[in-house]
Order: structure tokens, then sequence, then C-alpha cells
């Protein structure tokens, strides 16, 4: 089975396939297209690498090899080399795309995303070509935990990297490019393109941009993307990959691909899991950090208020001083003292005067410093609320995908173990229906119609939503919410005090507990009701 949004072009190299004996293996191009409606923190981090944590990186180290993590690089306008930008997010990217573009995302405001937004390109080839021009003649060693550090990057590689988004480019748009990650770091060497599906008149549109009218007019769109890219490759001796009814390759089970579904979704909740906890803690230690710089602002507008205060009665001083010589004169004109006196006092209040003025520079001085600090502060302040907005922000967009992708993950599991017990039941049935003379299986049949009723996989078909949004409730810790759903379809409330995963017990244990947990919620409710 093929994964939506991938192209009906299978490749020889890709390991779930042998490919017959008679076929030569040819050095051939990869290309995979996958539409989504948009593009989450945890992904961004895994395109660019960044990952904030040190226990991230030890649980993704199975994926890439962080000793090569230095080779990767991406292609920014006009075809420029440059490293990776881990500090600007894909989906602030997008972001900034569209603001500067006056463009709208249409799934803003949504409860959930509806549109296809995003069009994920991988672009690559057949392993040994792929190092070839990665590495050129050096020795990669793919062992886990080998050290590589030394391998350096081949010019080749960025050559064909630049073609490849030329190529996009001039296909898509490329303002429409929002990022052009070269990951040289994993097995093969691959591209990762995230084109946003906009027109010429700067409106989203999946079908104009990328899948047509029909289906039909997909696959053949898609057959002409990679004609129009093996052109490209040609030089890099990277050749048009055959399609299935050439090569009469084997595609996975429903088995296999599902499983994989599965561990993809609980990476990808992991990941956005690890991603909550950091923000939380990154809020807390930025709400410290405005609270000490509150504190500082306090601190400085008083300062400035103090020093502002001795200024003014520095200068009345003064004043006060002058106006004393000024005295005097008139004193000395009038006969009340004599000019030996007044000379005497004047230069007791001229000395008065100049130290007084000394005062003044000085705190002018510590008020300008106070103020330079005081700013200083101010715009410290204003660049932490700004972060603390921005990770608040990202928090928000990502708790409702962490809700969705532990929905999604709750139902696969769910489907996966109805799916096991409707197996095991039907071979039962069958086996004990197969061994019945003829003449008994039209009374056999008749009196099992209802042979399925009740079992996990009738509530699965029939109730699969509400069973998994309940687990999934349970599975996150809110009790009190998957009382509220439950009850709202006639069902009955949660576990009392205690519920949670065990310390023994892994995430499928517990996911597939809390879904047991959730069909007795269902079905307890409905049960009481029929007796009343």
């Amino acid at each position: 089975m093929l994964e939506a949004g991938t192209s009906k072009y299978l490749y020889s190299e890709t390991p779930h396939r042998d490919p017959p004996a008679k076929i030569k293996k040819m050095a051939k191009q990869v290309m995979d297209l996958m539409p989504t409606k948009g593009i989450t923190v945890a992904q961004s981090n895994e395109h660019l690498r960044n990952f904030s944590a040190e226990a991230y990186r030890r649980k993704l180290s199975y994926a890439f090899d962080p000793t090569r993590e230095h080779l990767n690089f991406e292609v920014r306008k006009g075809g420029v080399i440059v490293p990776v930008d881990k500090q600007l997010s894909i989906p602030k990217r997008i972001k900034d795309n569209l603001k500067a573009r006056n463009i709208t995302d249409p799934n803003l405001g949504l409860p959930e995303p509806k549109y296809r937004t995003v069009a994920n390109f991988i672009l690559g080839g057949s392993r040994d070509q792929m190092h070839r021009l990665a590495f050129g003649e050096q020795q990669v060693n793919l062992d886990k935990g080998a050290d590589n550090s030394k391998i350096t990057r081949s010019p080749e590689i960025e050559k064909w990297a630049v073609d490849m988004y030329k190529f996009m480019s001039k296909k898509y748009g490329e303002k429409n490019i929002a990022a052009f990650i070269v990951h040289l770091d994993e097995t093969n060497p691959h591209i990762h393109c995230t084109i946003l599906p906009i027109t010429e008149r700067n409106k989203f549109s999946w079908k104009m941009v990328m899948a047509g009218q029909s289906k039909f007019e997909y696959s053949q769109r898609l057959t002409a993307l990679h004609n129009e890219l093996s052109e490209v490759n040609k030089k890099y001796s990277l050749d048009r990959g055959d399609s299935i009814a050439e090569t009469g390759h084997k595609h996975k089970t429903m088995g296999e691909y599902y499983a994989q579904k599965r561990e993809d979704l609980k990476k990808e909740v992991d990941h956005l899991k690890g991603d909550v906890a950091d923000q939380k803690r990154q809020i807390s230690r930025n709400k410290v950090t405005l609270s000490e710089q509150e504190k500082a602002i306090k601190h400085g507008e008083a300062r400035l208020k103090g020093l502002g205060t001795m200024i003014a009665n520095l200068e009345k001083h003064k004043n006060d001083l002058l106006r004393e010589i000024e005295k005097l004169e008139n004193d000395v004109k009038a006969g009340k003292i004599t000019k030996e006196q007044a000379d005497i006092e004047r230069a007791r209040i001229l000395a008065d005067i100049e130290k007084t003025k000394e005062k003044i520079i000085d705190k002018q001085s510590k008020l300008a410093e106070a103020e330079r600090k005081l700013e200083l502060v101010r715009g410290q302040t204003e660049a932490t609320e700004e972060r603390y907005k921005e990770i608040k922000d990202d928090m928000r967009s990502m708790a409702p995908n962490l809700n969705t992708q532990a929905l999604h993950d709750m139902q696969a599991v769910g489907w996966n173990m109805a799916s096991i017990e409707a197996q095991k039941s039907y071979s039962k049935f069958n086996a004990y229906r197969e061994s019945l003379p003829p003449e008994q299986r039209v009374a056999f049949d008749e009196a099992t119609k209802g042979f399925s009723e009740g079992s996990m996989f009738e509530q699965m078909a029939e109730n699969s939503s509400q069973v998994a949004l309940v687990a999934t409730a349970l599975f996150l810790g809110y009790l009190d919410k998957a009382t509220e759903i439950s009850q709202s379809a006639g069902g009955g409330s949660a576990p009392n005090g205690g519920w949670g995963k065990k310390p023994d017990e892994d995430d499928i244990a517990f996911r597939q507990r809390c879904f047991l947990m959730g069909m007795h919620m269902l079905k307890s409710g409905k049960k009481r009701n029929i007796k009343r």
C-alpha cells in the first residue's frame, strides 16, 4: 500500500522490495511528495536538527549521525549555500513569507487544519551514488556510534543541491520555497524541500499547483515531474526510476504500513511532548527573568527620581548662594558691612558654589548612567516579553498538534487491537463452521447472525471516534474530560483517583489499557440505561 501523496513510481533500492535478478541495479533518482496541512515545530526541529536537550539527541541518534551533522546545509534565495539556520523555524519562515506577500493561511483560526498548505518533497537517489556525490572517495562508517567527524563535504553535492533548487524554483516559483535543507548526516544523503502551493495570484491551491482536477491528472503530473527531474539528474549519474509495472516490485503489506505509521506517530507525539515540556520550562524561566527585570526597572526609576531630586536641591542651593553674593554687594553699598568683611564672606560663598557645581556635575553623570542602564533593562524586558509571547504562541500551536497526534495514535492502537481480536475470533468461528455438515451450517448461520455484536471490532466500526477521544483523554490525564465525553455519548464515568501509567508499563501497554477503559466507560453507561 502506498502512503498518501507518494508517487506511483517506486525504486529498486528501497529496503522493502527485492528486485528480480534479471533487472540490473542502477543508480536511480528518488522523489517523494507528501501533502500536509502545515508543518509542526517538531518536524521543523528534526529538519533543522534543532534539539534543545541532549536527551533528544540521544533519543534520535538511531536516525542520524551527530558527527556528520556539521556537513548539513541549506540553499537560500538565488541558490546561495549557507549553514543550517536553527534559530529560524520553518513555521516562522512560512509565517514571515506569507506576511511579506500579504497572503493569509487558510488554516488560520480553524479548530483543526483543513487545507493542504505544504508540499513536502524528499529528493535523493541510490545510496552509493549519493555517497559519491556527498563524500567523494571518503568511506563513511554507518555503524551506530561511529566517529565520522573527519569526513568533509564534497563540492559535487553542493552543485547537485543548487541544481535541484533551481529546478524547484522554476517549477513552483522561488518565492514559494519555504525551506530547502540538505541532510548529509543520515544513511542516505537527501534534500527536504518545503513548498507552499501558492498560485501566481497569491492564493493557496493544492489542486491548481500540485494535483490537478482528478487522480488521473495527478498521476500524469507526477509522471511528468519524474521525467523533468531526471533530465537534471542525468549529469549526476542518477537515472529515472522504473514504474511498478516494469519491475514487478512488491508493496509493503497493510500490516507493515500501519506498523510504520504507528511508530511514526509515536515518535511525533514524543517529540511534541518534549517540545511542550521545554517551552513550559522556558516560559517559567522567562517569568522569573521578567520579574527580576521589572524589579530592576522600578529600582532604576526610583534612582532616577532620587538623583533628579538631588540635582534640583543642589541647583536651588547654588542659586541661594548667588543671591547671598548679591545681598553682600547691596550691604556694602548701604554701609552695613565693610568691603573687607564682604570680600571674606564672598570668598566663602564662592568656594561653596564651586563645591555645589562639582556635586551637580557628579549627580548629572550618575543620572545619565542610570538612564542608560534603565533604558538597557527596558530593552531587555521588551525583548524578553516578545520572546515570552512567541514561546506561548508556539506552545499554543503545538498543543492542538499534540492532542491530534495522540488521538490518531490512539485510533491506530484501537484498530490494531480490534483487528487482532477479529482475526482470532473469526478464525475459531470459521474453523468450527467448516467442521459442520452442510445441512447443519444453515441453522448455524441463522443462529449466529449476531456473532460480532458487542465485540471490539464492532465498537470500533460504529464508535471509533468517541472511543478514541475518551481513551486519549485518559492517556493525557484529563479524567474530567474523559467523563464529559463518555457521558455525552450515554456512557459512564472515568475511573476513580489513582488512574495513570504504572511504573513498569510502557507507552503501548498504557495506550491499550486506556483504550479498553474507554470502551468499558461507553458500554457501561449504555447497559445502565437499558436496565432503567
